[in-house]
């Protein structure tokens, strides 16, 4: 027996969608499956989902408003009334100081989502960025893996070969929720190298994913790079490795490159090229 999905409630045609975004049966996404723990979506999957409830007119613009099941998600397109709600302006419901126009010379960098901005360093951001290096969430997956450098050494290696990097804030409160770095930049060859950390109550979220895509646009709009790279050590792959061969290519494997918490683990070397570029066939 099959079912016309066509013909089907709005609710059921929203979550036949969703399984569609996802690539799963549509028996995987009943109301009670969780979005983190039984369907474990990692960071990018999660970040297409909130694309996909934007276009629909639900944007998710702090951590603590993510849905956490599929029946919670589909609620949300209840109230909304299906199908995209997008329009110039905003979005209805939407606080103006939260609303992410973009700007009107499209010279001008974009820097800022509906949920995120990306904002220069500054002197207060210091403690916040030392924190990300060296607290036990974050530290292991970041520069010094798991060392703890002295306050001034980290201070003076802040710029070290680093092309840009920016703290990434949350709109609605101007909190601090990571880092945002491109580094070891190779002009002359026409590309850089990127990486990101941030706190751990946005792990998962899909919210930086938004992050760094933003960033990665910033640097493509910005500089005459050929490509970026991102290093990404092996206990870092599930969090992005859906995004293989759409977002990013996998151009290299180092085997057993690095040692963490008793074992040796891969390091993926991934290359982002800009929009409506292909990689040259091997």
């Amino acid at each position: 027996m099959t079912t016309d999905i066509a013909a089907a409630p709005p609710r059921e045609r929203a979550r036949a969608d969703l399984a569609a975004l996802l690539d799963v049966d549509l028996t995987a996404v009943p109301d009670r499956a969780s979005l983190r723990d039984g369907l474990a979506l990692d960071s990018l999957t999660m970040m297409r989902v909130l694309t996909w409830l934007e276009t629909r007119g639900v944007p998710v613009i702090a951590e603590e408003l993510l849905p956490a099941t599929v029946g919670d998600l589909l609620s949300r397109l209840d109230s909304r009334g299906e199908g995209p709600r997008l329009r110039i302006g905003g979005l209805p419901g939407i606080p103006e100081h939260l609303r992410a126009a973009p700007p009107h010379d499209p010279l001008v960098p974009v820097l800022e989502t509906r949920a995120l901005r990306l904002t220069p360093i500054v002197g207060e951001d210091l403690g916040f960025l030392y924190a990300l290096a060296v607290e036990p969430e974050t530290g292991f997956r970041w520069r010094y893996r798991g060392s703890i450098p002295q306050l001034e050494r980290f201070r003076a290696e802040l710029w070290n070969q680093v092309l840009l990097q920016y703290v990434v804030r949350r709109v609605a409160d101007d909190t601090p929720v990571g880092h945002v770095v491109a580094y070891g930049d190779e002009l002359s060859l026409r590309h850089t190298y990127i990486g990101a950390v941030f706190h751990p109550s946005s792990a998962g979220t899909g919210l930086p994913a938004q992050a760094v895509s933003l960033f990665v646009r910033h640097l493509f709009h910005t500089f005459p790079l050929h490509k970026i790279y991102m290093e990404v050590p092996g206990m870092n792959w599930p969090q992005v490795q859906s995004g293989q061969g759409s977002l990013f290519q996998v151009e290299g494997v180092l085997r057993d490159h690095d040692y963490y918490a008793g074992r040796l683990w891969d390091k993926y070397i991934c290359a982002i090229y800009p929009a409506g570029r292909e990689p040259a066939a091997s």
